[in-house]
This record gives C-alpha cells, structure tokens and sequence, in this order.
C-alpha cells in the first residue's frame, strides 16, 4: 500500500483516440487500465477521455505498455497527455466537477454548499480526496438498486466505501446496522466526516476485509471495487454474508461477470440480478 503523502496526490491521463476506434475498444482499455491502477474514468467525447491512478500506482511505461498490447484496430492514433495533480488541486478538482444527483424522489446527492431538493432521502457528501459521489455509473446503479429493497433492520456492508454515500444511504433508510470499510486514510477521515454530516450512526473503519467485524454477518454486503480486488476477496466476503442475503458488485465491465459469477459459486453465490450502463456492470448474487 502506498503512503498517505503519494495517495494524495493523483495522475490525470488524457486519452484521444481515432475516428476508427470502437466504444467496445475504449471500454477494453479502460478495463486494462483499471488493471494497472486507474480507478476513476470521465468521458470528454465519443473518441477521448480522462483517467485517474494514485501517485503511488503509476507508471508511465505501463501506460504504453497496455496502450501497445491493446486490441485497438487503429494504435498509430492514440495519443495521451500526462498532468501530475498535487493534493490540493485534485481537491480543488472535485469542488469544481461534483454534480447534484438526483434519483426522481427517492434521494439527491449534494454538498453541503448546494441547495436543499425534497426528495425522500437527502445525502450530503462532500467528497474532498475520496471516491464515491454517485456521478459514476457505477454508483448510481447501486443506488437504484437499493431503492428497490427493504433495509429496514437490516445489517449492511460497504466495502471500499469512499465516501461513505451507500452507507448512509442504507442507515437513512432504516439499516440497523452499517459498516463501512475503506483502505485508503483520507476515505476514512471523509467518511466520518460526511457521516457527522448527514447525522447518522454508522461503524468506519480503515482497512480492508480483515477489518470486517468477527461477530457480525450481514444480509446486504456493498462492493464498489475493481475487479481484481473483488476476484480476490470474495472468498473473504462470502462468509460475512447470511444465508439468503446479497452481495452487489460493481466496479467492473459486463465481460467480467462471468468470471466473478464463476467465482462467486464456489462460495454458495447465485446470481440474482444484474444491470449494465456504457458497460459497466452491476451484479447480485444471493446466499443460498
């Protein structure tokens, strides 16, 4: 794990692609980038876009490398610029770049400095370094998944929790019971911090999965991850999660779910539901 003063700070990768690039090629370079450390990805225009990876992670050459064993049918046109963004800027960046998001009226999503909506569930979270502000498809699939559940009484995991956005969405929804996990230092202290907002009473804790609670299993278990990390810890969710309850994955593409399915199964997971947005994917596996 890198350290806190190089998870501070980011690389912003800009990528243009050619005219005779495909969305399914694009979408097969963000997955391989995902592989080298890149976590967050903002489309600028049908043939470009912004990729994010932590100081710690980075490597130029293996930028090149993923772009040059890439199966884009055009190489020759991808250029990327490279800009090295300082703590305090990449907080600067998400000020100026997080969006209200509202999901009809059942919950909107703010910072604290954007104005009130009436809607059933109102979240604010100010995001400073961490990940999580249900701008991603990922997140946002998520949500709309949970406002199909009943949490009432229920217990509930969010691993790799960001922000802590689910978390506290599933606490004002009536979770008796929410855990809230990230590995990353600064996630930590902002998902205390937009917990203290929001006026909720939730368990954070700095880590990975053998910070789970010994005594506690959950019936809904969150993971809004990449795709090796979930791969290699499913053997460590599993266990956590009641018989007949869920375990909601994202943070991968739709090719990956077979692989994540198969995965799942040795360890009494079944598919349940699934959902897909500019392929990036959503997948429920129940306990049996």
């Amino acid at each position: 794990m890198p350290a806190l003063s190089d998870r501070m700070n980011y690389y912003q990768v800009d990528f243009f692609l050619g005219n005779k690039v495909k969305d399914f090629e694009i979408d097969l370079l963000k997955n391989d980038l995902a592989d080298i450390g890149f976590e967050s990805f903002v489309d600028i225009s049908d043939n470009s876009f912004e990729a994010y990876c932590q100081q710690g992670l980075f490597s130029q050459q293996n930028v090149q490398r993923v772009v040059s064993d890439s199966l884009l049918t055009d190489k020759a046109s991808v250029k990327y610029n490279i800009k090295f963004i300082k703590d305090e800027n990449w907080n600067k960046l998400w000020e100026e770049t997080f969006l209200n998001v509202q999901f009809g009226s059942f919950c909107n999503i703010r910072k604290s400095t954007q104005p009130y909506k009436t809607v059933t569930y109102d979240i604010i979270i100010n995001p400073e370094q961490s990940f999580g502000t249900a701008n991603h498809p990922t997140t946002a699939m998520i949500i709309e998944y949970l406002s199909t559940l009943d949490m009432n009484g229920r217990k509930v995991m969010d691993m790799g929790c960001g922000t802590a956005v689910l978390g506290i969405l599933c606490k004002k929804m009536g979770a008796a019971y929410v855990e809230c996990v990230d590995i990353d230092e600064w996630a930590y202290k902002n998902a205390l911090s937009n917990a203290k907002a929001n006026m909720v009473d939730i368990c954070v804790k700095l880590g990975s999965s053998e910070k789970m609670s010994a005594d506690n299993t959950f019936d809904l278990f969150l993971a809004n991850i990449n795709l090796n990390i979930l791969l290699g810890n499913i053997p460590y969710y599993a266990p956590k999660i009641k018989k007949g309850g869920l375990l909601v994955l994202s943070g991968f593409f739709e090719e990956d779910i077979a692989e994540l399915e198969t995965e799942s199964n040795q360890f009494g997971l079944r598919f349940y539901h699934k959902n897909i947005r500019d392929n990036w994917a959503l997948l429920v596996l129940k306990k049996i």
